[in-house]
Protein backbone atom coordinates (compact mmCIF):
# COMPACT_ATOMS: atom_id res chain seq x y z
CA UNK A 1 0.00 0.00 0.00
CA UNK A 2 1.47 3.05 -0.99
CA UNK A 3 1.58 6.46 1.00
CA UNK A 4 0.16 9.65 -0.26
CA UNK A 5 3.00 12.16 0.31
CA UNK A 6 0.65 14.70 0.06
CA UNK A 7 -1.19 13.56 3.36
CA UNK A 8 2.10 13.25 5.12
CA UNK A 9 3.53 16.60 4.05
CA UNK A 10 0.17 18.00 5.18
CA UNK A 11 0.46 16.78 8.62
CA UNK A 12 3.75 17.24 9.01
CA UNK A 13 3.21 21.27 8.38
CA UNK A 14 0.01 20.66 10.63
CA UNK A 15 2.47 19.44 13.52
CA UNK A 16 4.56 22.10 12.90
CA UNK A 17 1.95 25.16 13.00
CA UNK A 18 0.69 23.36 16.47
CA UNK A 19 4.46 23.33 17.40
CA UNK A 20 5.00 27.19 16.59
CA UNK A 21 1.75 28.15 17.95
CA UNK A 22 2.83 27.24 21.54
CA UNK A 23 4.70 30.41 22.15
CA UNK A 24 2.31 32.63 20.70
CA UNK A 25 -1.00 31.19 22.83
CA UNK A 26 1.45 31.93 25.83
CA UNK A 27 1.87 35.77 25.16
CA UNK A 28 -1.75 35.52 23.51
CA UNK A 29 -2.83 34.05 27.17
CA UNK A 30 -0.68 36.90 29.23
CA UNK A 31 -2.22 39.64 26.92
CA UNK A 32 -5.64 38.68 27.59
CA UNK A 33 -5.75 38.35 31.24
CA UNK A 34 -2.77 41.12 31.98
CA UNK A 35 -5.62 42.15 35.31
CA UNK A 36 -5.72 37.94 36.61
CA UNK A 37 -1.70 38.40 36.36
CA UNK A 38 -1.73 41.57 38.49
CA UNK A 39 -4.48 39.95 41.08
CA UNK A 40 -2.54 36.87 41.60
CA UNK A 41 0.55 39.11 42.27
CA UNK A 42 -0.75 41.59 44.74
CA UNK A 43 -3.83 39.74 46.67
CA UNK A 44 -2.34 36.17 46.53
CA UNK A 45 0.67 36.73 46.38
CA UNK A 46 1.90 40.51 48.01
CA UNK A 47 -1.36 41.02 50.52
CA UNK A 48 -0.48 37.63 52.04
CA UNK A 49 3.41 38.34 52.48
CA UNK A 50 4.84 36.23 50.10
CA UNK A 51 7.46 37.34 47.65
CA UNK A 52 8.08 35.78 44.23
CA UNK A 53 9.75 32.75 45.55
CA UNK A 54 6.80 31.75 47.45
CA UNK A 55 8.49 32.79 51.27
CA UNK A 56 7.63 35.24 53.70
CA UNK A 57 8.95 38.81 52.53
CA UNK A 58 11.69 40.10 54.96
CA UNK A 59 12.27 41.78 56.76
CA UNK A 60 9.32 42.49 59.17
CA UNK A 61 8.09 45.88 59.18
CA UNK A 62 9.66 48.54 61.88
CA UNK A 63 7.82 49.22 64.87
CA UNK A 64 7.08 52.55 63.36
CA UNK A 65 5.16 51.34 60.24
CA UNK A 66 3.15 48.99 62.05
CA UNK A 67 2.01 51.79 64.20
CA UNK A 68 1.18 53.27 60.78
CA UNK A 69 -0.63 50.24 59.43
CA UNK A 70 -2.59 50.01 62.81
CA UNK A 71 -3.97 53.06 62.70
CA UNK A 72 -4.77 52.79 59.04
CA UNK A 73 -6.27 49.34 60.09
CA UNK A 74 -3.58 47.09 57.41
CA UNK A 75 -2.48 43.81 58.31
CA UNK A 76 0.66 44.15 60.67
CA UNK A 77 1.50 40.23 60.64
CA UNK A 78 3.17 39.98 57.58
CA UNK A 79 5.16 42.32 55.08
CA UNK A 80 2.18 43.03 52.36
CA UNK A 81 3.56 46.49 50.74
CA UNK A 82 0.22 48.04 51.04
CA UNK A 83 -0.16 51.51 52.04
CA UNK A 84 -2.33 54.00 49.67
CA UNK A 85 -3.05 50.99 47.06
CA UNK A 86 -0.17 53.12 44.80
CA UNK A 87 2.44 50.41 44.62
CA UNK A 88 -0.67 48.16 43.56
CA UNK A 89 -2.09 50.31 40.49
CA UNK A 90 1.53 50.71 39.18
CA UNK A 91 2.17 47.24 38.75
CA UNK A 92 2.50 46.98 34.63
CA UNK A 93 2.76 42.88 33.17
CA UNK A 94 4.41 42.69 29.47
CA UNK A 95 3.89 39.89 27.78
CA UNK A 96 7.16 37.73 26.33
CA UNK A 97 6.77 35.32 24.32
CA UNK A 98 6.84 32.48 27.17
CA UNK A 99 6.54 34.73 30.47
CA UNK A 100 5.43 37.46 31.25
CA UNK A 101 7.89 40.32 33.13
CA UNK A 102 6.12 42.47 36.03
CA UNK A 103 7.54 45.99 36.67
CA UNK A 104 6.64 49.03 38.19
CA UNK A 105 7.88 52.38 37.83
CA UNK A 106 6.43 53.98 41.15
CA UNK A 107 9.16 56.39 42.72
CA UNK A 108 9.83 54.65 45.27
CA UNK A 109 9.67 51.07 43.54
CA UNK A 110 13.97 51.00 43.55
CA UNK A 111 13.64 51.41 47.75
CA UNK A 112 11.50 48.39 47.99
CA UNK A 113 13.26 46.49 45.49
CA UNK A 114 16.42 46.65 47.14
CA UNK A 115 14.74 46.55 50.65
CA UNK A 116 12.34 42.95 49.83
CA UNK A 117 14.37 41.92 46.83
CA UNK A 118 12.00 39.36 45.29
CA UNK A 119 8.82 40.86 45.73
CA UNK A 120 7.60 41.18 41.93
CA UNK A 121 7.15 38.06 39.79
CA UNK A 122 4.39 35.25 40.16
CA UNK A 123 5.26 32.47 42.39
CA UNK A 124 5.16 28.87 41.35
CA UNK A 125 1.97 28.29 42.95
CA UNK A 126 0.46 31.23 41.49
CA UNK A 127 2.28 30.35 37.69
CA UNK A 128 0.42 26.83 38.07
CA UNK A 129 -2.84 28.49 38.73
CA UNK A 130 -2.60 30.90 35.76
CA UNK A 131 -1.41 28.61 33.08
CA UNK A 132 -4.59 25.94 34.23
CA UNK A 133 -6.80 28.93 34.19
CA UNK A 134 -6.13 30.67 31.13
CA UNK A 135 -2.66 29.09 29.33
CA UNK A 136 -3.74 26.00 28.58
CA UNK A 137 -7.47 26.29 27.65
CA UNK A 138 -5.44 29.31 25.31
CA UNK A 139 -3.34 26.11 23.81
CA UNK A 140 -5.97 23.89 23.65
CA UNK A 141 -8.23 26.27 21.42
CA UNK A 142 -5.38 27.41 19.11
CA UNK A 143 -4.37 23.48 18.65
CA UNK A 144 -8.55 22.87 17.48
CA UNK A 145 -8.35 26.01 15.27
CA UNK A 146 -5.13 24.58 13.48
CA UNK A 147 -6.31 20.78 13.20
CA UNK A 148 -9.85 21.93 11.86
CA UNK A 149 -7.88 24.02 9.14
CA UNK A 150 -5.99 20.93 8.19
Amino acid sequence: MAINNSILDNLKRTVEQLQSSVNDSIQESINKNKDEIKQLQTQEQLFQGQNSKGVDIKPAYANSTIKIKRRKGLPTDRVTLFDSGDFYRSLEVIAGKNNAVIRTVISYSVFLVSKYADILGLDEESWTKFLAEYTIPTIKKNFDDIIAKS
